[in-house]
Order: structure tokens, then sequence, then C-alpha cells
């Protein structure tokens, strides 16, 4: 049986769920998301989980999306595919349940976009937020961004590529809520997940989509939603086949050299 790329494990009325790809730094894969859905269906039907903990396994909570060899998709499928990620995020800020991200090592691109769905972040004060090495795209994961650091400084970061952040200047722009020393990010995770637990499940429902509707107001479901379109057009620009042919040919290592070699 082939290894599962998600894994669930709890404690009382905590579900941890696990990204289990430590090899690929938990880099998001088809696989990944198959296992990830079914992860979600099997806690969202347990009735005994009143909070979620998602982490990742190994030296990463997320890198971001398996970027490979690229062949050029027509637009529409494109943002097809981009839609259906779309649409998993926003299963994942409508969860009936409190979602706490748990955050070690690096979260970047993609895995950012996990991040800003979730209720509630906690991480390493030394962890690594950021974008993607390459400006592979754009319009799709930047926008998850400004509705937590406010449009100059998701800008800023976005518009460079490989740009970084601390976990302690992620919790002070406001992606994360907390940060803690590294040695005592779970237990303190923890605890701040059995103390949401206490709270009964049907008022945690209501409570958090009271919260989402707030949001909801502000635009933010119209504005991510948007997203795919978007990236799906700058897809089709010359720079961004530019940025796919160097992966092709000197493969993602060198692609990124060959970026930050650039003089301007």
């Amino acid at each position: 049986m082939s290894e599962k790329h998600v894994l669930i494990e709890k404690k009382g009325k905590i579900a941890y769920l696990i990204l289990n790809r430590p090899d690929k730094l938990n880099a998001l894969s088809m696989e990944l998301f198959h296992d990830f859905d079914m992860a979600l269906d099997e806690i969202e039907a347990d009735n005994e989980i009143s909070v979620v903990i998602i982490k990742g396994s190994g030296k990463a909570f997320c890198v971001g999306y398996d970027v490979g060899s690229y062949e050029l998709p027509s637009v529409t499928e494109d943002r097809d595919y981009l839609e259906v990620c779309t649409r998993r995020w926003i299963r994942l800020w409508e969860f009936p349940k409190p979602v706490i991200a748990q955050v070690h090592g690096h979260a970047l691109a993609g895995g950012t976009q996990l991040l800003a769905c979730c209720d509630i972040v906690i991480t390493d004060k030394n962890a690594k937020f950021g974008f993607p090495s390459l400006p592979l795209g754009g319009g799709f994961v930047g926008i998850y961004w400004g509705w937590h650091v406010g449009p100059q400084r998701a800008k800023l970061l976005d518009l460079t590529a490989g740009s970084r952040i601390s976990g302690e200047e992620a919790t002070e722009y406001g992606i994360a809520a907390k940060c803690f020393d590294g040695e005592i990010l779970e237990e303190e995770t923890l605890k701040i997940a059995r103390g949401i637990a206490k709270t009964p499940r049907d008022v945690l429902k209501l409570k958090k989509m009271a919260h989402n509707r707030i949001m909801d107001l502000q635009g933010f479901r119209t504005g991510i939603m948007y997203g795919p379109e978007q990236d799906a057009i700058i897809h089709t620009a010359d720079g961004i086949k530019l940025m796919y042919q160097k992966i092709n040919e000197l493969g993602l290592k060198g692609a990124i050299q060959w970026f930050n070699d650039q003089e301007v």
C-alpha cells in the first residue's frame, strides 16, 4: 500500500492533520490533495473532534505547489484547475470546526494560501513565510496575503520573487496570531486548541460562521475566486513562459540560480 501523504492523529477533542511528504518539504501534489480531502471528510464526520491542527512532518510546514516540468495548458484548462485548488481552500475556510495552522520551517507560496484559510496561525518565531523563488504567475497567492497584512506589505512581498519574512515578522504583520520558540511550539499550540475545544462544538461552528460572514461582506470569497482567472491569463505572458522554459532546461534549482544571477 502506498504511503499516505496526509496523516490524522487525535488527542481527545483535537485532531492533527499532518502533511506527510517530508522528502519534498510537504510540497502540494495531486496525491497530497487527494489525501487532504479524505482527511477533511473524516474529521468533519467525527463528532468527537472539536478543533483541527494542521502541521507538516519533517523540516517544513509546506513549500507550496510541486513545480516540475511545464507544458502549457489551454487558458480554460488552467483556469479550471486553479479553481479546483481555490475551492479546496474555501472548503477549509468554511470547515465547520476551527482550524489552527502550526507552522515550522518554511511556509511558502501555495502553503500560505492554506494558512490564509485557516482560522488561526501559530508559528515558530524563526519560521520563514514567503513567495516563490521564481515569478511563475500572479494574482493567485498574493491576494490571500492582502487580507491579513494589508495591500502595501502584500505588494512588497508579492512583487519581489523569493521574498521571505520570519515567523516573528509574520505575527507582527498579522498573517500569524502568535509566535513561540520552536521547542515549545507544539505544546503552546495544543494549549490554545484545548482552550478553544472547551466551548461546545455547535457554538464554535456558529461563532466561526459569524466571523467568516464579516469577511464575506468585505469581499474575501469574491476576491480569491478572481484568482484563477487572473493567474490563468498571466500564465500566457511571455515572461512566465520564459520562467518555465528555464525550469525545463535547467531544473528548478538551476532556474532559480539563473534568475538570481541576473543583473538589473
